[in-house]
């Protein structure tokens, strides 16, 4: 009122108007801490992962994007820092050898992608601190049962630079569905992983004594892959999904069913971290589980340059799930940390702008609307903007929490409306 009446004191009160819009919305995003947690894990998840193109040569000193070499450490110098945390996942779409006398599968269409990465690639990946891999998805069968051998081969060799798990192919269905168990800070967390196979083709499946991919659309793998996961006693469960209709960033009725439906609420998995589509999907919690629809690219030098598209298409997304130990011994989601990434398909990095960073949490947020579902318990997930141009989101009660978590929470704040400006671009690019 006073700042309506006075005209002297404008200028104090745009002043002050901008610290309380900090205070709310724009708390940091990272925090000093004093001393380490060890009743705390945290989760850093990437999407697709790649270092070829099409069906192109591998160099075991980097990859070749727009006629630019880049080299290993190039392609993720941007974006480095922010791979921390105790447990790093990625999805590994591409088959990895150091060989290019593999004959491709065509995969029964008339212009397939094949992908083939050196392990030199991956190990700097794992170097730089990814630990946790999925190897189910619709290209690790681009160059048959030889490459699968090679990228099983290979990715077994990279435990010694400190890769901790693998799932998703194998020799036969037993291994490829297989839950592999990691110890973190005295907790033991499971990981399985599962994908699409390229038209459902019978030869990229794994079956009892045939190596292959554990096959998504196939619902007996699906059930076979959730049921062993949720077999484990373990004090947190990670399912990886490679699965959705590309470009598209609506969830679908499948994926509503089947991993809110089926794995979360029925089969009791923690995490759902899902991708495929090269575009980021909504996040939504039920119940203590968090399920991410799909985290869009992370690093592929095989995909498209997706930043010119609009704003709900043109980035893909790097998550932090902040997890902490109940008197149970099982560990919970606390705090979601969303930070989208650009330039995906050569050199990944935030966007420079904390404007066109927030413009794209909020076409997450818009996305969240359509996963609110009372009748479940389901609630879409509003990120709120921080400083740094990442999404935050607390549970409940996390303020309070001691160590990191409590740090990184005690300021936030519920999102804000998303605004006027965006919303009728964030609607348009969000269609379906």
């Amino acid at each position: 009122m006073i700042c309506i009446l006075s005209i002297a004191l404008k200028p104090v009160c745009r002043t002050a108007a901008k610290v309380l819009f900090s205070m709310l919305f724009l708390a940091p995003a990272t925090l000093s801490l004093a001393e380490p947690d060890p009743d705390s894990v945290t989760i850093v998840l990437a999407g697709d992962t790649g270092f070829s193109g099409n069906h192109t040569k591998v160099n075991p000193k980097g990859s070749t994007k727009y006629s630019r070499f880049l080299t290993w450490r190039q392609s993720t110098a941007l974006i480095a820092p922010d791979i921390n945390g105790d447990l790093n996942f990625m999805n590994v779409e591409t088959v990895v050898t150091d060989r290019n006398d593999l004959v491709r599968d065509t995969k029964g269409q008339r212009g397939p992608f094949n992908f083939k990465t050196h392990p030199n690639g991956l190990r700097h990946l794992v170097r730089s601190g990814f630990n946790v891999a999925s190897l189910a998805n619709n290209h690790s069968m681009d160059y048959g049962v030889a490459g699968l051998k090679e990228t099983l081969r290979n990715l077994n060799a990279l435990r010694a630079d400190g890769l901790l798990a693998h799932a998703g192919i194998g020799m036969t269905r037993t291994e490829a569905s297989a839950p592999k168990t990691l110890k973190v800070k005295g907790s033991d967390i499971a990981f399985s992983a599962i994908g699409i196979v390229t038209n459902n083709l019978a030869r990229h499946r794994a079956r009892n004594t045939k190596p292959g991919q554990i096959a998504y659309r196939f619902d007996e793998d699906f059930a076979e892959s959730t049921r062993r996961l949720a077999k484990t006693n373990s004090a947190y469960r990670i399912l990886s999904i490679h699965y959705g209709v590309e470009g598209r960033v609506r969830t679908d009725a499948r994926q509503i069913r089947e991993w809110r439906g089926h794995a979360a609420r029925r089969a009791g998995i923690d995490l759902i971290v899902g991708h495929h589509a090269h575009v980021v999907r909504g996040v939504e919690m039920v119940g203590n589980s968090v399920i991410f629809y799909g985290l869009g690219n992370f690093l592929h030098h095989g995909t498209a340059n997706m930043g010119r598209n609009g704003p709900c298409r043109s980035y893909g997304l790097l998550a932090r799930v902040h997890l902490r130990k109940s008197k149970d011994g099982r560990l919970r989601a606390r705090a979601i940390e969303a930070i989208p990434v650009t330039e995906t398909h050569v050199q990944t990095r935030r966007f420079k702008s904390r404007a066109q960073s927030h413009k794209r949490i909020f076409a997450l947020n818009y996305l969240a609307a359509f996963l609110d579902d009372p009748k479940s318990g389901a609630r879409g997930i509003r990120f709120t903007p921080q400083r740094d141009g990442s999404g935050l989101y607390c549970v409940p009660g996390a303020r309070t929490d001691p160590g990191k978590i409590g740090a990184l929470c005690r300021r936030w704040q519920a999102a804000p409306p998303i605004p006027a400006a965006l919303r009728k671009s964030i609607a348009a690019s969000c269609k379906k």
